[in-house]
């Protein structure tokens, strides 16, 4: 029989039968490792059991944001919890959709997002942690996100809405790749508010820089009061010096609540009957400007009042009269003031006739001769409030010194109604207390005093920020808000080196309540509350604990 190829492998060992057993090197290391591996194990288990916070950044992607940090050890406050129910084959391989199954509604309860999305948009967008993401560390911010987060979508907007989409189809970055600012465009929507700031801005609010035929301080506290002349005097100034304004003198980021120079204007507008937190609101953060309104501001110089009148052989003295009061109702205001003057004096009334006296007819009284002479004082009123206005310079009038349609457009009975404009760039944020570094004429040149006729100052003024016309807006943004080392040219033709100032999406847009810019996440809107409008919220514990916010019933 001839002899087995295995015979002669195991005659190899015919001497060391228990080589198997030998403990070379290479065993050895497997053996090592393998304790090695087991110790890590029981080690990690043990120290989740005692310490779980200090472990749990191990089964994470990060600490939590410092907003989240209560949540640390508690992923079932904002990941979705999975019963043994939901478990299936499909979900052990999609481990990610399963992490980016949030309930951020729990706590958020901000408006919708876009209506105008299509399927695809409103299953992206439902979806939280697809543009804010967490794990990032405590000083990560869960809304200053990454330009794509943004351009995303906006990169190719019309892919993303069910309709046309309202806005610029394709944004993809601000300094080379941005449409101009929109909302400064009036074309559609023109000024209804007469005012020149030339002529304000001028000393005396005259119409040239000498202020020849401007208002002295003496003569503000003539047509109104001493205080309002003091609320507009500088440092140094007489009472017979000019007025001077400044863009500080309308223009305020804080009402002053609680200043010596509130409690005078608070004063003066208790006199017109105007509650003080009407126009001047307490306190503002100091993005935007307080609203300016003919109360606060205007009065002063321009006192509202109807002028005297002669009722027979008597003047009649004038009367303050309150400003927004439509003209339908201005007649019944004007002739309540009258009526109070004529009734000032006290007329004799006859005694009637006693009974069985004389027959003699009794001496009629003289309210036919009030009621005349009130509808004939009214009258001669309202012609001069609501006269149409004979400054209209499209067609060469005279410019109109008083009444309504000094400011105000309109014709007859109708007076156009101003738009709150404190807010111009409605889809975006600006904070001008963060850039009081630069004068306001570099962002709106024409606001400083100059020349002026009279015909070209009873017009609503343009709007004087700088791009109005063209896309400039954007480059004078960009001057700043571009990258470091930026090459830019300034309006006198100098080249300086520019940028380094955050330009991101989310330095100036808003994505959630963006039509809303007035209203932060402060306002009634962002509460969660049940179908009867009752205020829905949780206690401490849930809170910390992550509950939801109780639901409807």
């Amino acid at each position: 029989m001839p002899r087995s190829p295995a015979r002669d492998l195991s005659d190899r060992y015919e001497k060391n039968r228990g080589y198997f057993r030998n403990r070379d090197p290479f065993w050895r290391g497997k053996m090592i490792l393998s304790g090695i591996a087991l110790g890590f194990v029981v080690l990690w288990a043990a120290a989740d059991v005692v310490k779980p916070k200090l472990t749990a950044y191990g089964h994470t992607h990060g600490r939590l944001a410092g907003v989240h940090a209560a949540y640390d050890d508690n992923c079932a406050a904002c990941h979705a919890e999975y019963k043994p129910s939901d478990f299936s084959f499909g979900n052990l391989l999609k481990p990610r959709d399963r992490w980016h199954d949030l309930t951020c509604n729990k706590c958020h309860s901000g408006p919708e997002h876009h209506r105008t999305l299509n399927d695809a948009g409103k299953k992206y967008h439902d979806t939280c942690s697809n543009c804010h993401h967490d794990h990032e560390g405590r000083l990560n911010s869960l809304v200053r996100l990454n330009d794509a987060d943004c351009t995303k979508c906006h990169a190719e907007l019309s892919k993303w809405t069910a309709t046309k989409p309202a806005y610029e189809e394709r944004v993809t970055n601000f300094v080379t790749n941005h449409p101009p600012f929109r909302s400064l465009d009036i074309t559609n929507k023109p000024r209804t508010l007469k005012f020149s700031h030339a002529v304000h801005m001028n000393p005396g609010a005259a119409y040239a820089p000498d202020g020849s035929g401007g208002l002295t301080l003496d003569q503000v506290a003539k047509l109104s009061s001493a205080d309002a002349a003091k609320r507009y005097q500088k440092p140094g100034q007489k009472g017979t010096d000019l007025v001077q304004l400044d863009c500080a003198s309308c223009h305020k980021l804080d009402s002053g609540a609680g200043t010596e120079a509130f409690d005078q204007l608070k004063d003066q507008l208790d006199k017109f009957g105007q509650p003080a937190k009407s126009v001047q609101p307490l306190r503002g953060d100091g993005a935007y400007f307080q609203p300016v309104n003919f109360e606060a501001h205007c009065r002063a110089c321009h006192p509202l009042g109807a002028f005297d009148g002669k009722a027979g052989e008597k003047v009649v003295p004038g009367f303050d009269l309150p400003h927004r009061v439509a003209p339908k109702a201005l007649e019944e205001v004007v002739k309540a003031g009258y009526l109070r003057s004529l009734l000032r004096e006290p007329k004799e009334v006859p005694k009637a006739n006693d009974p069985g006296g004389p027959l003699e007819k009794r001496p009629e009284l003289a309210a036919g001769s009030l009621t005349a002479d009130l509808n004939a004082l009214s009258a001669r009123e309202l012609a001069r409030l609501l006269r149409p206005n004979p400054g209209d310079t499209e067609k060469g009038g005279a410019v109109s010194s008083e009444g309504c349609f000094k400011c105000h457009t309109g014709t007859g009975q109708k007076i156009e109604p101003v738009e709150d404009r404190t807010v111009w760039f409605r889809h975006a944020k600006f904070n001008h207390a963060s850039h009081r570094g630069a004068s306001c004429a570099t962002c709106h040149p024409g606001t400083e005093g100059r020349s002026i006729s009279r015909q070209d100052a009873d017009k609503p003024e343009p709007v004087l920020i700088k791009g109005a016309a063209t896309n400039d807006t954007k480059s004078l943004c960009a001057t700043c808000h571009s990258p470091s080392g930026t090459n830019v040219t300034l309006d006198d033709g100098t080249n300086v080196t520019g940028g380094g100032v955050r330009h991101a999406c989310t330095d100036c847009h808003r994505y959630h309540h963006g039509d809303l810019p007035l209203q932060g996440r402060g306002s009634a809107t962002y509460d969660p509350v049940d179908k009867n409008g009752k205020l829905k919220a949780n206690s401490l514990a849930d809170w910390l604990k992550g509950v939801p916010v109780p639901k409807d019933k």
